[in-house]
């Protein structure tokens, strides 16, 4: 770190990188219009001859409207955002259910799970099937094609990141064409030429499908370590259901931080920062990069606190627009599962060890009834 930093600012000379930690500090950071999201047109380090050679991919994520600012964002997000409003997405609700019972039937009635790729993976990725247009698509590639975007994103400098990156895009676009998407798909109702509704797909998967997957994990164990299974199936119902994936958002957000680009020079908590300089907005409440061991067990539930004010889905004209469906999986889990395996148990739990894409690598769940309490 260098000397100019507070407790709400901090820089990282191994990151290259300022960190806004402080949630205060972080929520006017998220509106400050000097902090520009076209963090990928300053991202794209390769060679000219490797970026001739990755147009598409270049073509593509440069239509992604969360790379966008001001009026530019806006225009593109408010042709999106009819397909996944609140309201469309409460009609969805019946499906989202089927899915999710769908999942739980192909689970054992007893013995030892992974929950992360028995049951949460194979929820988020079969729900974006439906929605996006990719009905067929299993859940290993479609969370293959989200990581590869991830992984290009993370270090767009390397040839072989881009390069499996443009080759995602090629697949999801050849997926689509072939005619597997439907009535009612982003990919069929989203305005544009096929590049734009490509962009608007992958932007989309690449934006929701890891991170609803480690809500949906975090959820399930927090009610599993806190033995909320009879509470959830009980009076209070959904709102009972709610209020955990609530304080699981306060407490562990799938997400760690978003980066912006200083479009100027100016300060941040009296630290004084560069046009050009790259500025992480942590989403956590607190500096996602300090070296703190993860939970082995989650706080106390607290039903009757009132409603956190996180920042979990972001603030602002960037607010996550997969909100309301990340929310609603999540919820649909925690209630069909503890209606079926109301004495499961968590077995044994890993934590991932990515500081941006935060959650659990596997939660292994004991699913035997009248298993050790």
């Amino acid at each position: 770190m260098t000397v100019s930093e507070t407790t709400a600012v901090r820089h990282y000379p191994d990151l290259g990188a300022w960190v806004v930690a402080d949630k205060e500090t972080a929520r006017a950071a998220l509106g400050d219009p000097a902090l520009s999201s076209r963090t990928a047109e300053n991202g794209f380090y390769l060679p000219e001859a490797v970026r001739a050679e990755c147009d598409e991919l270049f073509d593509v994520i440069s239509r992604w409207f969360v790379l966008r600012d001001g009026e530019d964002h806006l225009a593109a997000r408010r042709a999106v955002q009819p397909l996944v409003s609140p309201g469309k997405i409460r009609r969805l609700r019946g499906e989202v259910d089927a899915i999710v019972e769908e999942v739980l039937d192909e689970l054992p009635g007893s013995g030892v799970v992974d929950a992360v790729t028995r049951l949460t993976e194979q929820i988020s990725a079969r729900t974006l099937a439906r929605l996006l247009g990719l009905s067929g698509t299993g859940a290993d590639e479609m969370h293959r094609w989200a990581r590869s975007l991830a992984a290009f994103l993370a270090a767009s400098y390397r040839k072989d990141h881009a390069l499996a990156a443009q080759r995602t895009l090629r697949e999801m676009r050849a997926r689509f064409e072939n005619g597997t998407g439907g009535e009612g798909t982003i990919w069929n109702q989203v305005e544009g030429s096929p590049q734009d509704r490509l962009a608007t797909c992958s932007m989309i998967l690449f934006g929701g499908l890891e991170t609803t997957t480690s809500l949906m994990t975090t959820a399930l164990w927090y009610v599993l370590e806190n033995r909320l299974t009879d509470r959830v199936t009980g009076p209070a119902g959904t709102a009972a259901a709610e209020s955990v994936v609530e304080r699981v958002l306060e407490l562990h957000p799938p997400l760690g931080h978003v980066a912006r680009s200083a479009a100027a020079d100016i300060e941040l908590a009296g630290c004084p920062v560069s046009r050009g300089d790259l500025v992480l907005v942590s989403l956590t409440g607190h500096d996602p990069f300090a070296p703190t061991p993860p939970p082995t067990t989650p706080p106390p539930h607290t039903p009757d606190a009132p409603r956190p004010d996180h920042l979990a889905f972001g603030h602002g004209m960037h607010y996550c627009t997969g909100a309301a469906l990340a929310r609603l999986e999540a919820v649909s889990l925690l209630d069909a599962f503890a209606r079926r395996h109301p004495h499961a148990r968590t077995a044994a739990a890993t934590w991932g060890t990515n500081r941006t894409y935060r959650g659990f690598a596997h939660l292994e769940v004991d699913l035997t009834p009248g298993g050790s309490e």
